[in-house]
């Protein structure tokens, strides 16, 4: 067997060389901080309908994930916890509904492609839950419930190296929500959600 020519080894490793670094861009274990505008959702179940108020307010999130990035291609899955003002307020006649929540968690994956060695094209699929005390006030006195309310979030994003491992991140997209066959005071369409985050990889 001939031996490698050093001709050979420079050439493969310069090949090499931008895949490697490459690779490196988006991948590893990532820390994030993410603020925007997501619509909420609270029911309550009265009387067999589930009565629904819904209004879009400012999120402030924190996650953690991880990626995988491999010949111009990024996978990567993240969960977070959020804070948000999401006392919702809803009065029909001789009823008053008060849907009070502070806090919610997610889980997100997303994934695509990168342009160069600096942004990442991504689609993501994530669910939002939420917890609410729920207040109805009505003629025969004061009931609490409890409601928890899950959201599917789909929608597209780019990122890209602003110095050293900082990233930034948009991202837009909407929602859906399934109450299942119970009757509804209210349609729930789609809604728009957008959102700014700095991301550190590690």
């Amino acid at each position: 067997m001939r031996p490698i020519s050093l001709r050979t080894v420079l050439f493969l490793v310069l090949w090499c060389m931008p895949s490697l670094a490459h690779a490196q861009t988006f991948n590893g274990p990532l820390l994030g901080v993410e603020i925007g505008q997501q619509h909420l959702i609270g029911g309550s179940l009265v009387n067999g309908v589930d009565t629904l108020q819904d209004d879009a307010r400012l999120v402030v999130s924190g996650f953690a994930g991880a990626r995988l990035h491999r010949r111009g291609f990024v996978i990567g899955s993240e969960v977070g916890a959020g804070r948000t003002n999401g006392d919702l307020h809803l009065g029909e006649t001789n009823l008053t509904f008060d849907y009070r929540n502070q806090s919610q968690w997610h889980w997100q994956l997303h994934a695509g492609p990168t342009i160069g060695s600096r942004t990442l094209l991504f689609a993501y699929l994530s669910e939002v839950t939420r917890q609410f005390e729920v207040t109805v006030t009505q003629p025969s006195g004061v009931r609490p419930q409890e409601d928890e309310q899950g959201l599917l979030r789909f929608g597209v994003g780019v990122e890209t190296k602003v110095r050293g491992p900082v990233n930034g991140r948009i991202s837009a997209g909407t929602l859906r929500a399934d109450f299942g066959d119970r009757p509804l005071n209210k349609t729930i369409g789609r809604r728009f959600e957008v959102a700014a985050a700095v991301v550190v990889q590690f």
